[in-house]
This record gives C-alpha cells, sequence and structure tokens, in this order.
C-alpha cells in the first residue's frame, strides 16, 4: 500500500555573510514562536509553518481555497532568531513578511521570479563575531564597548560611515563582553596620480557611530539599528582612515 504524503512549503531563508555577501555554509539554528523550520541539503532553513497560514499548509492549489481563507501576500510579520553554535556569525532577530507570491510565472524578459516570490529563498545578513576569521584585504575596526561604569554593553550596533558621501561601509555588533568587530570590505589601495606614471596610496576617511540596542533585548535585530538615529555624543571625534588591512581599535564611551 503506497501512502502520498504533501507538504507546502512557506518560504526559505538564505543565510548571508554580511562582509563577503556569500552564502554562509554553517549549520546555524533558526527558531521562533510563530514559525517552524527544517534545513535542507543546500542550508537554507525552509518554513514549513507559519502561525496564521494553517489552511495554507494541506492545500495543494492555492486557487482553491475559499474566499475567507485568503490571506493578501506580505500581510502577516512573523519573527524569529538565528544563532550560530559555532560562534562565527552573532546572534540576530528577524522579521518575515508572509505569505509569499506563490506564482509559477517567470517574466520577460529574462525569466526571472516576480518580487518576493515563494520560489526564491529569502536573504538574511548576519554580522561576524568579534572571533570570526576575515578575508585577506578587510580592514578591521574593534570597539570596546562600555557603559560609565565599566560593564560590557552587548547588542550596540557600530557604523563606520564614509565622510565623503555619508555611506554606510561596515557594520557590527558588540557581544556579551562589549567587543565589536567592524569589517570594511573592498577599499581603495591604490589610485591614479597627477601624472599618467604616478600611482599614490589611497587612505577613506571615515567616522565612528554607536547605537544602543533596546532595552532588556538579549537578541537583536541589526537591520534595524543600522537604520536608527545616533544619539548626540555616540560618534567618536577622533576620525578614521581606512585602508585595505589596516587595524583600529576604539574605546567607547569616547574622549572628547
Amino acid at each position: 500500500m503506497k501512502e502520498r504524503v504533501e507538504t507546502r512549503i512557506l518560504g526559505a531563508i538564505r543565510w548571508i555573510d554580511a562582509v563577503t555577501q556569500a552564502p554562509i555554509p554553517l549549520p546555524l539554528v533558526a527558531r521562533s514562536d510563530t514559525l517552524r523550520f527544517t534545513r535542507n541539503l543546500r542550508g537554507l532553513s525552509v518554513i514549513t509553518h507559519a502561525d496564521g497560514l494553517e489552511t495554507h499548509t494541506p492545500i495543494f492549489d492555492l486557487d482553491t481555497l475559499p474566499a475567507e481563507d485568503v490571506i493578501s501576500p506580505l500581510s502577516l510579520a512573523r519573527e524569529g532568531e538565528v544563532h550560530d553554535p559555532s560562534g562565527t556569525y552573532l546572534p540576530a532577530r528577524f522579521t518575515l513578511q508572509l505569505p509569499r507570491d506563490p506564482s509559477p510565472d517567470l517574466l520577460p524578459p529574462d525569466n526571472h521570479r516576480p518580487p518576493n516570490s515563494l520560489f526564491t529563498p529569502i536573504d538574511i545578513a548576519l554580522l561576524p563575531s568579534p572571533a570570526a576569521r576575515l578575508a585577506a584585504g578587510a580592514a578591521q575596526v574593534r570597539v570596546l564597548v562600555l557603559d560609565d561604569e565599566g560593564a560590557p554593553i552587548p547588542n550596540a550596533l557600530g557604523r563606520v560611515v564614509a565622510v565623503s558621501d555619508d555611506s554606510i561601509l561596515g557594520c557590527g555588533l558588540s557581544d556579551a563582553r562589549g567587543e565589536m568587530l567592524i569589517a570594511v570590505p573592498g577599499l581603495k589601495h591604490f589610485a591614479p596620480g597627477a601624472t599618467e606614471d604616478e600611482v599614490v596610496s589611497v587612505e577613506t576617511e571615515a567616522r565612528l557611530e554607536i547605537i544602543h540596542p533596546p532595552a532588556d533585548e538579549t537578541v537583536v535585530d541589526w537591520l534595524a539599528l543600522k537604520a536608527a538615529t545616533v544619539a548626540a555624543g555616540d560618534t567618536d571625534p577622533a576620525p578614521l582612515r581606512l585602508k585595505p588591512g589596516v587595524l583600529l581599535s576604539r574605546r567607547y564611551p569616547f574622549t572628547p
């Protein structure tokens, strides 16, 4: 006797290194009170259940759903956390917008999937921990983040911002010891000089900003902190002069 088992997949997460933008091959652990995951052979965290989408999972053809069970795409926000048992990446909170677009259609002219397609993994970037080994050539800014009593401040976000155009060059989170690593890849090392035969070394001037985490949160959404406004006094008055492979150290609170 043959038994037929069908399981509807609600989406998948592809974990990305925030510095290199490469997929992370490590066996990360995704957790949520409203979602269930399973890890597939490609290292994706596949979403097999989401609170609010119970009527979707047993249905083969969503077009057959009763009108009262139809849920608009991306209308449900579901939160979770991801942890790296190896300690290479820092834990992070994330939010998924569900359901994804289930259309199998490929769009012209290059046969790409529609935006927010169910068949395209959701990329979520993770920040390396201070213990991570970085690729050669990346500049490193290491920061010790403490409060006024000298106790570590975990989950504070550091931003390295280019002075020339205010673009964010790199971010990092402080760990339980208050230690933070901000990696800045892709910096120019040399540039043309005044003549055709002249080559000069290049430094990129930047500033360091610290964003405090929400109170009482042990795991944070670093992308939300990345977009936050820096408070007065939380910008390092000493500029950073970056170039490939350089290692700079700072301590917070900053000294005027």
